[in-house]
């Protein structure tokens, strides 16, 4: 056998060697290059965020249990990515009282998320408060954090007390981080009977939320 031949020979066994392999692909010119798999939660989670800003709260938490439908299960000082996926739930059932719509979550994984019952609606509020617990231990004095936490404790029996110490503190500094945070304090204070602070507050919250102020930042509840 020439030495030529062997050569060849070689070189077409090493060509047949990468193209059998499953992580590698074929570029227009000619080279080989690995496949690189992105996780789609990546970009799911990123929506989910996006849906929540927004307002659009039912979007954001369907689409985190579509996408995680074993999120109870999970760990998110772990995970970052986890960890964003349980916020955006949390403050999902948060901002519908423990209960999510059911028509963006298929009947197999529904599991507790649409609160049927006021047992089911209690156990979704814990959870949230559980996460965000967690996260706040994990970023201590982190306002944002904070601002989660106390806003998700404001809708927990036996939990507002503690709620109102976290935001009146916040408040303090002017650290409130997000509309929401400010509604739960001037309902919070509503509730204290503090006429004066309910509406710095909700001043505070238009201030935040912008145009859309008047429809997130008027509808403390009265009586």
């Amino acid at each position: 056998m020439s030495s030529r031949f062997l050569v060849l020979s070689v070189a077409l066994a090493s060509a047949m060697f990468v193209t059998g392999s499953g992580n590698t692909a074929r570029a227009c010119g000619g080279e080989w290059f690995p496949i690189i798999r992105v996780d789609p939660r990546i970009h799911g989670v990123a929506q989910a965020e996006k849906a929540l800003s927004g307002g659009r709260i039912a979007d954001a938490g369907a689409s985190v249990v579509r996408m995680i439908p074993h999120i109870k299960t999970l760990d998110g000082t772990k995970s970052a990515l986890i960890a964003r996926a349980e916020r955006v739930l949390a403050l999902s059932l948060a901002r519908s009282d423990g209960a999510l719509a059911g028509e963006g979550i298929p009947r197999a994984v529904q599991d507790t998320w649409l609160g049927k019952t006021a047992l089911e609606r209690s156990s979704n509020l814990e959870w949230a408060v559980s996460v965000l617990q967690r996260q706040s231990q994990k970023k201590q004095d982190d306002p944002a954090i904070l601002t989660d936490l106390a806003e998700t404790m404001a809708k927990v029996d036996g939990q507002s007390t503690k709620a109102k110490e976290i935001l009146e503190r916040l408040a303090t500094r002017d650290l409130v981080a997000t509309p929401e945070g400010y509604r739960s304090l001037a309902e919070l204070r509503r509730q204290a009977g503090d006429a004066k602070g309910e509406h710095v507050a909700l001043e505070r919250c238009r201030a935040l939320a912008g145009k859309s102020g008047d429809r997130s930042c008027s509808n403390v509840a009265r009586g």
